[in-house]
């Protein structure tokens, strides 16, 4: 399902707040400057007393409360959240108005711009927000929604009703927990997690302190989980053991006195998976005081021995909560004990007169228990009745467990219902169980109904899936391509999806329906889209569009276009080159397509007289401004792909590795350099003196790693001071590597001397064993006389008995 997207002006910061803040910061700056000057102490004070005093009342204003449209709609949402009234809504549940990067709960004034809130505004925060926000409050919105009197006040009904019964829907699927952001639940995870493993670390120790801190710590996660927040997933065993005895503990003790304490360790029993609480469990499901509770837990362990029990209950209780969660846990255990009951009401005859909850319960069940890989066909049978029955939500529900039967008639049925249907998440449940099916027979309904206009978006994306999926997809090429320039992201990505998955069996006709389409479209968002896939799938057959779409007016599609070269690496090809060279050199271009037009470049790495490429490249990288860094970075890069042997593109690389002022732009020139066929022996002396200068040691590795590469005796003389200093392990590696490309005594010794440090003796030693073994003899002989270090001499005795061998 797909849940409704958000809209960053519906949950970003506004103006209001951020002149707020804005002006907190000032007059922070502004005290600490006032108290720097040269002012008579006590003026100093009283003016900066009274400034502080002046900006903390603008300070204050984001506490004050916000205007709020007088109507009845909007003054049930401020009674449901008395919040609204200081212009947010509490998800959090802190007391206070939380602005993080991935939260704000601070209402925009998004529709009107009139300093007040309107109840519309109040509701597209809600839909946005809905994860955040309890079911109970949710159905609440909802039943404000529904009453309000008022003309305007049932036109916003009608706008609004259809998405918060969707999100309604979704946050019933989430279950009763707190929706936490990602910020925010990795704290909880590591507050709770730290919690549990405190207490399991006081029961191992025992006394009467570890007594104390084993209660405290028991106390507080009570506290956060009756507040909604999440288990660990990922529980160690034995705190999950600590854990489980806990609540059983608990459950023994307090079930009389505490029910409230109770139910949450018998929630949290079912949420661990506890299987060594089923017997405690097993009895409350079978008693009358947590019956409901305890076959929930059974049903979230999955204790099958618990299905004659909870078969009993279903059978013999009066009581319409205690059945309904015997059908839930009997759907989510799978069993087939108690299947005869659950078909039983199900069947036409006692349908009517089941109350509605306990008819959606039953239902569930049987979806359930197929989904579990029960396909007896009394299930199947049952099933495809109620598909047709005249509640959306059951049909939906028979949808879904219809989707286990991987058979004609599952898929005639769901067909049907997707053919037929004219619930919209009735049709959802039929397309995904319908994806499900995996043959051919799906194709024909899923081309009807991506046909169909006025699709709604979240149906046609999961019908693009599902024609991704389905070994016939192919059938939907054109509607796949064409769902690149829907108005809805949602659809965009999804038709995207599905031709991904497609194209590794179908690559000619992929890559030939999208690049058609993209030559002969004018429209952005179909260009954008379906240049970027072009870029994801790199197939060589495509380089001749996308040097079509090069000359594309709108830049985003240059952009994707010119990555999507980079990401092939073609063939050698001038008239690519050619075009990619212009954007590069285009002033009025966007740095970003220049960018990637000069990446391009480099994986191509091609060259001829009359294209120059080298001179475009060179003339790039003498640019000066910091708008042009990453462009010359690309440039320098590209330079040492292309591998040109030239004096001026020498002389280029050369001026930069050796005294530019961006650090990253000297490191990329000195391996560009060493990239080039052949470099004189002014440029490698240039690039050795500037090593005194350089700042960074990954720099300095570099020249050295350069100089060595290319045959320079400096290499060793610059790495004999560097491996004395404190450089790290890696880095020392990488010299050592340099050095050795040049295998004479004096490399040898300074490589060997690199064997002090412990860490490296094992590199040393196997680096002097690839020297030969008539230089590496000599320095072995001499060195074993006079070394005293004892690392170094472990490698030596360990390199004479290799030569010894």
């Amino acid at each position: 399902m797909y849940p409704p997207q958000r809209d960053s002006s519906v949950n970003g910061p506004t103006w209001s707040i951020g002149k707020r803040s804005r002006d907190a910061l000032t007059a922070g700056r502004l005290f600490y400057r006032i108290t720097r000057m040269n002012i008579p102490a006590i003026a100093t004070k009283r003016f900066a007393l009274a400034v502080l005093l002046a900006f903390a009342c603008l300070a204050a204003g984001a506490q004050q409360k916000t205007p709020v449209v007088s109507t009845p709609l909007s003054q049930e949402l401020v009674r449901l959240f008395p919040e609204i009234a200081f212009g947010y809504i509490d998800f959090s549940g802190n007391g206070k108005p939380d602005q993080s990067s991935d939260l704000n709960e601070y209402i925009p004034d998004s529709r009107v711009r009139d300093g007040q809130l309107q109840a519309q505004e109040i509701l597209d925060f809600i839909i946005a927000n809905w994860r955040f926000i309890s079911l109970d409050k949710l159905n609440a919105v909802r039943a404000a929604l529904k009453g309000s009197p008022g003309a305007i006040s049932e036109l916003i009904a009608i706008n609004y009703m259809g998405a918060l019964d969707e999100v309604a829907l979704l946050r019933e699927e989430m279950g009763d927990g707190l929706y936490l952001t990602p910020s925010a639940y990795k704290e909880a995870m590591e507050r709770i997690g730290g919690i549990i493993a405190a207490m399991a670390d006081a029961y191992k120790k025992e006394g009467q302190k570890s007594d104390a801190d084993f209660v405290a710590g028991r106390d507080a996660l009570f506290g956060l989980i009756e507040k909604g927040y999440p288990l660990p997933l990922d529980l160690p065993a034995e705190e999950a053991g600590v854990l489980s005895t806990t609540m059983i503990s608990v459950i023994v003790k307090e079930q009389k006195t505490n029910p409230a304490r109770t139910r949450t360790a018998i929630r949290v029993l079912g949420l661990i998976k506890a299987q060594d609480a089923a017997p405690w469990l097993l009895e409350l499901a079978s008693g009358s005081a947590y019956p409901v509770e305890a076959m929930k837990a059974l049903g979230d362990i999955g204790y099958k021995p618990a299905l004659p029990v909870i078969a009993r209950q279903l059978r013999s209780s009066e009581s319409l909560e205690l059945r309904k969660a015997a059908l839930q846990a009997t759907g989510a255990i799978g069993g087939v004990e108690g299947l005869d009951a659950i078909l039983d009401l199900v069947k036409p005859a006692g349908r009517e007169a089941l109350p509605p909850a306990l008819l959606e319960a039953a239902a569930q069940a049987l979806s359930g228990i197929a989904q579990k890989g029960n396909t007896d066909l009394k299930i199947f049978a049952a099933l495809k009745e109620l598909s047709v029955y005249e509640a959306p939500s059951i049909r939906r529900i028979a949808a879904t467990g219809l989707g286990a039967f991987v058979s004609a008639q599952a898929a005639e049925t769901l067909i049907a219902m997707v053919g037929s249907e004219k619930d919209t998440w009735v049709r959802k449940a039929a397309v995904s169980a319908l994806n499900r099916q995996k043959g051919d027979l799906a194709m024909p309904a899923l081309l009807k109904l991506l046909r169909e206009k006025n699709l709604d978006p979240g149906l046609k994306a999961l019908a693009l899936s599902a024609a991704g999926d389905n070994s016939a997809g192919a059938q939907a090429m054109p509607l796949l391509v064409e769902a690149l320039g829907d108005a809805d992201e949602g659809v965009r990505q999804a038709g995207a999806s599905a031709l991904r998955k497609l194209f590794p069996a179908n690559q000619a006709l992929v890559t030939g329906s999208l690049t058609r389409a993209l030559i002969a479209s004018n429209d952005e968002v179909f260009l954008s889209a379906g240049t970027s896939l072009l870029s994801v799938l790199a197939d060589p057959a495509s380089v001749p569009s996308l040097i079509t779409l090069l000359s594309k007016p709108q830049p985003e599609v240059k952009r994707l276009a010119a990555w999507a070269l980079s990401r092939i690496k073609a063939a050698p090809n001038a008239k690519a080159v050619g075009e990619l060279q212009k954007l590069v050199t285009n002033e009025n271009e966007t740095i970003a397509v220049r960018v990637n037009a000069v990446r391009a470049i480099g994986s191509m790495a091609f060259d001829t007289p009359q294209l120059a490429v080298w001179q475009t490249l060179v003339t790039t990288i003498q640019m000066r401004g910091d708008k042009y860094a990453m462009l010359r970075y690309y440039a320098v890069r590209a330079l040492g792909d292309l591998g040109a042997s030239n004096p001026q593109a020498e002389l280029a690389l050369s001026r930069v590795a050796v005294r530019d002022t961006d650090l990253e732009l000297r490191k990329e020139a000195a391996y560009a350099l060493k990239r080039m066929p052949t470099v004189n022996a002014d440029t490698l002396e240039a690039l050795a003196s500037s090593f005194v200068d350089a700042k960074e040691n990954e720099l300095k590795v570099r020249i050295i790693e350069t100089l060595g590469d290319l045959g320079s005796a400096k290499a060793t003389e610059l790495a004999a001071e560097l491996l004395r200093g404190d450089l790290p392990l890696s880095l020392k590696r990488r010299v050592i590597q340099a050095v050795s490309q040049n295998p004479d005594e004096l490399s040898a010794g300074i490589i060997l001397d690199a064997a002090a440090d412990p860490k490296a003796a094992d590199f040393v030693a196997v680096i002097l064993e690839g020297y030969p073994a008539r230089t590496i003899r000599s320095v072995v002989s001499r060195r074993l006389r006079t070394e005293t270090d004892a690392g170094i001499l472990s490698v030596l005795s360990s390199l004479d008995a290799v030569l010894a061998d």
